[in-house]
């Protein structure tokens, strides 16, 4: 068998410019789409703290530059590099204002759903307390309508005894 090679390129300066220009376009705009995936994250960790009571439901609690990084779909190491510093930076001072405002860490998490369990259970004895009140209230209520209901029954009974005489009344219910 014969190796054939295929023949070598010959690439000119301004083919190689163009590659250039090419590359760095495409390093251009995967940075600034690292940019907006990192900022589309940090707005939608605080929509879910907003919407589970300022504490971050994932990782126990535990928001960190390198959380930011994993549900950004890049590698942490990344914003130390040149062109993601700003970015870092950024990101940085959003998690101490984060920080300053929310329950965020995992010793912190802990504590504060057990405080807020504490609460629950408080809250749940109240309301049981409050149902065997009621129950007990519409218990004595019913024992009341029925004894009530019960002397009707026997007035009712009376009456038509009575009605049975023939008691004609002295007054007139016409008025002539």
């Amino acid at each position: 068998m014969t190796d054939i090679k295929a023949p070598r390129r010959a690439s000119t300066e301004q083919s190689r410019e163009r590659m250039r220009q090419a590359a760095l376009s495409r390093y251009d705009s995967n940075a600034e789409e690292t940019h907006k995936r990192v900022r589309a994250i940090m707005r939608t960790i605080q929509e879910e703290m907003a919407a589970n009571a300022a504490i971050y439901p994932r990782n126990k609690g535990a928001v960190s530059l390198a959380e930011v990084a994993r549900r950004a779909g890049i590698h942490p190491v990344t914003f130390h590099k040149e062109r993601y510093v700003e970015l870092a930076s950024e990101v940085k001072l959003w998690l101490e204002t984060l920080r300053q405002g929310a329950t965020v860490g995992r010793v912190r998490v802990r504590k504060e759903l057990g405080t807020r369990v504490q609460e629950w259970k408080q809250l749940y004895e109240s309301l049981r307390e409050t149902h065997r009140v009621t129950e007990t209230d519409l218990a004595y209520a019913q024992a009341r309508l029925q004894e009530t209901l019960t002397e009707n029954g026997v007035l009712h009974e009376r009456i038509a005894e009575l009605s049975k005489r023939k008691v004609v009344p002295l007054k007139s219910t016409k008025d002539a």
